[in-house]
């Protein structure tokens, strides 16, 4: 099945993810960036950490043309800083503050960024809350992007 660029959905990740490793490559743990296929098997206590998982959440409507053959979308991707540190386990401290400057990092290199096929730069939005979970902290950032929606054929 052949889908036109602009129409499908999951084509921002690959920019995504590639902005991701482009501005957070060097840093020392290295961070691993990762979509929602590669973490499909992974048990939580074999994935890699410190990482960015880059995940599409949903979109919503923002306009749709009367005569139903063009449609503006709002898209929300989630960028989850996941990390693991058991120093203070039982607060969870230690995780927070690294999940934290690592969402930093991300949140600079994603605010703006305007990738190919989208109508509009990254924005971001609120999104879901934080999970703590055996040392593992993870800190989702979400973003609104927007792409135009069109009929590829005619009536």
């Amino acid at each position: 099945m052949n889908v036109a660029p602009e129409n499908d959905y999951l084509a921002v990740e690959a920019h995504l993810v590639a902005r991701l490793k482009e501005k957070l490559a060097g840093m020392s743990p290295a961070v691993h960036v990762l979509t929602a296929a590669d973490l499909a098997d992974v048990a939580e206590a074999n994935q890699p950490v410190p990482a960015v998982h880059v995940i599409y959440r949903n979109f919503r409507v923002l306009e749709s043309r009367s005569d139903g053959r063009l449609a503006k979308l709002d898209h929300t991707w989630l960028a989850v800083t996941a990390t693991r540190n058991v120093g203070g386990n039982r607060s969870g401290a230690a995780a927070r503050r690294d999940a934290s400057q690592l969402m930093a990092k991300v949140g600079a290199a994603l605010m703006g960024f305007r990738a190919p096929l989208t109508s509009s730069p990254l924005r971001l939005t609120p999104g879901p809350g934080p999970g703590y979970k055996a040392g593992y902290q993870y800190l989702p950032l979400a973003f609104l992007v927007e792409t135009h929606f069109h009929a590829t054929t005619t009536p």
